[in-house]
């Protein structure tokens, strides 16, 4: 199997179908929730109840801990109305942090450092952070969990989970594809890439980290009227399109040259010979809309950068345009952010 998440068909056959196939009283909460959905929501008689959004990350960079803390807390904002901490109470974090035996502590004291002053910024806490040693494992590995409450005064304005998105609408893109994956590149490989570009646009890739809260295009996105929301991660914006297809049983169309990208982004993946469109994409989001223009001028009114890429239709066929040729979208093999670990541990192994 390669790195990253496991395939969808994969995914079907060897978890969903197996977890369900041996349980008998929970399937109601697989069923509701959505096995396999990176936020759930469980609630009571008077619209009261419990949110949670789980995400992981792995690598060598010292963000490690900070995008598995801000993956989690994109995934409870994105199902939360008014896009934003204020709307819940007592929300907070648990970390679980797995690294070598070979890194050394102040290594591990400054991921922790950024995911504190993180989760101060972000205004959830860490309520626990568990950290483990282990001679297996040749990189950090950060998983976490944010947990909480959602009460009367968010006044029932839940995105549920199963929102669908519809036919004939605007798919919305906001920020800029393969944000994090850049960020990471650009850090751990900063000196090396130096020697192709200048420093200027190595260190605002390296920045790139600043765009991975979605809070403001999620508040904007909902008191807009957007339909369906998916935080892309995992997979690039090419995996995104592929389950914002398969989650709501559509097709779409997407000109590929409106998806929006960085120029630091081409830069960095055309050095370590990466597809862009594969790339971790953590702090950008796809939605649906019946008018994605305007959903497109109020999210920049309220200054975050967004794009019209496409639509849906009905159907199956995942169709991308690029000057006049269409081709078939594949599911997402991967993320390309391990082919570029790979080519890090290959050339160390070599030094």
């Amino acid at each position: 199997m390669n790195c990253g998440k496991l395939t969808e068909s994969i995914y079907e056959r060897s978890v969903i179908k197996v977890v369900k196939t041996n349980s008998t009283e929970n399937r109601k909460f697989y069923d509701g929730a959505g096995l396999g959905a990176d936020c759930a929501i469980l609630t009571g008689e008077k619209a009261a109840g419990i949110m949670s959004g789980q995400a992981l990350a792995s690598g060598q960079d010292a963000k490690v801990a900070v995008r598995a803390y801000m993956a989690a807390t994109n995934h409870v904002i994105a199902c939360c109305a008014n896009g934003a901490a204020s709307g819940l109470y007592d929300a907070y974090a648990n970390m679980t942090l797995v690294v070598p035996k070979r890194l050394r502590e102040i290594k591990v004291r400054g991921m922790i450092e950024e995911a504190a002053i993180q989760a101060e910024e972000t205004g959830i806490p860490l309520l626990s952070c568990n950290v483990q040693v282990l001679e297996s494992v040749t990189e950090a590995v950060a998983v976490c969990v944010v947990n909480a409450g959602v009460e009367n005064r968010c006044d029932g304005k839940i995105v549920p989970m199963k929102k669908k998105a519809h036919t004939d609408e605007d798919i919305v893109m906001t920020k800029w594809l393969g944000l994090e994956g850049t960020a990471i590149m650009a850090a751990g490989s900063f000196d090396k890439l130096c020697e192709r570009y200048p420093a200027d646009i190595v260190e605002e890739a390296v920045d790139f980290y600043r765009y991975l809260s979605i809070a403001p295009e999620a508040a904007t996105a909902v008191k807009s009227g957007a339909g369906y929301l998916h935080v892309l991660r995992e997979g690039g914006v090419f995996g995104g399109l592929w389950q914002l297809a398969a989650d709501n049983g559509v097709g779409l169309v997407v000109d590929l040259k409106r998806i929006p990208v960085r120029q630091e982004t081409i830069e960095v993946c055309e050095f370590f010979d990466l597809n862009p469109y594969e790339l971790l994409a953590g702090g950008s989001v796809l939605m649906t809309s019946s008018n994605g223009g305007e959903l497109v001028r109020v999210l920049e009114e309220s200054g975050v950068s967004a794009a019209v890429i496409g639509h849906t239709t009905q159907g199956n066929d995942r169709i991308i345009c690029h000057d006049g040729e269409s081709r078939y979208l594949e599911p997402a093999n991967g993320d390309e952010i391990y082919r570029y670990y790979e080519q890090v541990f290959t050339a160390r192994q070599n030094q």
